[in-house]
């Protein structure tokens, strides 16, 4: 049956994106970025069914335009220049019901928040599950208005960008209040349209604890790590998802204990009854059968009997209650050790995660030191060893020009030449000596210019060899944790098959 998917992240410079890159892999069309000059082609790209561009009141332009826009009205280096949802579309509908539907959703957005937004819808991966239609809807950071010139501009920031501060001097929801509302909208729409498709079908916004849920929901775990998990490649979102289904597989066992127990008791409350309907009949007869005292004693003997079957029948009955409740009990302990190991291996992966981003930062902070601590350098040989160079080039003309008569005919040299060819040789064994003794100074003098003249760049690179440095800490350290939380895992799954023996 369909599911409900919603998120929202920012598209920004701070993370290496940009929004013109953004809109053509997704849209699969070619722009190029007015600002970086770079192209972004993915016209032969596969798998977009459907693009539809939607502005406030709406206002005529292109969309190589508006992204362009986007990239160029945004000045600083961390600025985000659009905002992306992700949406999960029903594959009960049709492909034009599903466009109707995201097209609704982008144009209520572009209406209430004054911005342009851009819808893309994706076709399921042929490797991949081929229910998953879901479309990616881009959202301009800033307001689209048509200013008095008559020009078409990005003003000011829209309400979705505000931070809290502002959204409250505004009177405004706070931004996650504003996104629990746009998480409703969509369910809400969704549901509309499948009810007027006679579709029983619904979503819910709402998360598993408010839908006062047991089960655990899993994570989405992206394209990166679908593809490793299509490849065989175990990643910490598919571990995790694995644990949590063997987490809901444990509530549905206990679900169905709970209903054998029922059961069984129902039975035994039968079996109750029949028995004191048994017991009454046999003291009728009994009664009846005062004066034959023989036929009496057999009677209350067949009673005796049936009593001790009854009393029998109950206390096995009572033992597989106790069975039961003691089964439900160990269940209750695999549970929170599951949820223990769940907390814990998602609060891991995000560590990791954080660090990891950090230490693909601090690379590249340290590669850019590294290249300009060369450029530098560099520019410190040439000027400490020109004079060298040049009175060496000078001998070297010198040389070759006494040299070819030499290799034409038997002359020998002069006095003078073979001076200037020893010259020539002891500036050059002096060149090569002085650039061996002056590399390290050339190189410390280049570090001192960027410690004076570029300090941000010396901080940054110091900063980015400590994430490196913790990041790899950190991987060292959880190598033990893992393997004991997968021992643990094993023996959590071994103890669930045998109570499921």
């Amino acid at each position: 049956m369909a599911i409900y998917h919603l998120s929202t992240k920012p598209v920004s410079r701070s993370s290496g994106r940009t929004a013109t890159a953004s809109i053509a892999y997704r849209a699969g069309i070619a722009i190029k970025d007015e600002r970086t000059g770079k192209e972004h082609d993915y016209t032969k790209r596969s798998g977009v069914a459907h693009t539809r561009l939607h502005t406030p009141n709406n206002l005529k332009i292109e969309r190589n335009e508006l992204w362009n826009l986007a990239e160029t009205t945004e000045t600083r280096k961390n600025s985000r220049t659009a905002r992306e949802i992700v949406v999960n579309l029903p594959y009960e509908i049709s492909e034009q019901d599903r466009s109707e539907l995201v097209n609704e959703f982008a144009k209520d957005l572009a209406d209430k928040y004054g911005v342009a937004v851009d819808v893309a819808i994706h076709t399921p991966d042929k490797e991949g599950d081929d229910r998953n239609h879901h479309a990616h809807i881009m959202l301009t950071t800033r307001k689209l208005e048509r200013l008095e010139s008559g020009k078409i501009a990005l003003t000011s920031k829209s309400q979705l960008e505000m931070s809290n501060t502002q959204l409250q001097e505004r009177g405004l929801p706070s931004a996650r209040d504003e996104l629990k509302l746009i998480r409703k909208q969509w369910a809400d729409l969704t549901n509309s349209h499948m009810k007027e498709l006679n579709i029983p079908v619904t979503i819910d916004h709402r998360s598993h604890k408010d839908r006062g849920l047991e089960q655990l929901p899993t994570q989405k775990l992206g394209w990166e790590a679908s593809a490793m998990e299509r490849k065989g490649i175990a990643t910490d979102k598919g571990d995790y998802n694995r644990m949590v289904k063997e987490y809901n597989q444990t509530l549905s066992q206990i679900a169905a204990i709970d209903k054998s127990l029922k059961a069984e008791k129902e039975q035994r409350e039968q079996s109750n009854d029949r028995i004191r309907e048994r017991i009454e009949g046999t003291i009728k007869l009994t009664g009846g059968a005062a004066e034959n005292t023989a036929w009496a004693n057999k009677r209350a003997r067949q009673v005796n009997e049936i009593v001790s079957d009854s009393q029998r029948a109950v206390e096995g009955a009572e033992r597989g209650i106790e069975s039961s409740a003691g089964a439900i009990n160990r269940a209750n302990k695999r549970i929170v050790e599951h949820q223990r190991y769940l907390e814990l291996e998602q609060r891991v992966a995000q560590a990791v995660e954080e660090l990891y981003t950090q230490a693909v930062k601090g690379e590249k902070a340290i590669s850019a030191y590294d290249t300009r601590l060369a450029d530098i350098e560099r520019q410190y040989e040439r000027l400490y060893l020109k004079p060298l160079r040049k009175e060496l080039s000078q001998l070297q003309q010198v040389y070759d020009t006494a040299k070819k008569p030499r290799l034409t005919s038997q002359s020998k040299w002069s006095k003078q030449q073979l001076e200037q060819r020893s010259e020539m040789q002891i500036l050059d064994r002096q060149l090569s000596v002085k650039e061996a003794q002056d590399r390290g100074k050339h190189q410390q003098q280049a570090k001192d210019w960027i410690a004076k003249n570029e300090p941000q760049k010396v901080h940054e690179a110091q900063q980015g060899q400590e994430a490196i440095d913790k990041y790899k800490e950190l991987l060292e350290k959880l190598q033990p944790q893992k393997q004991e939380q997968q021992r643990q895992v094993s023996i959590v799954r071994d103890k669930d098959r045998g109570m499921e023996r």
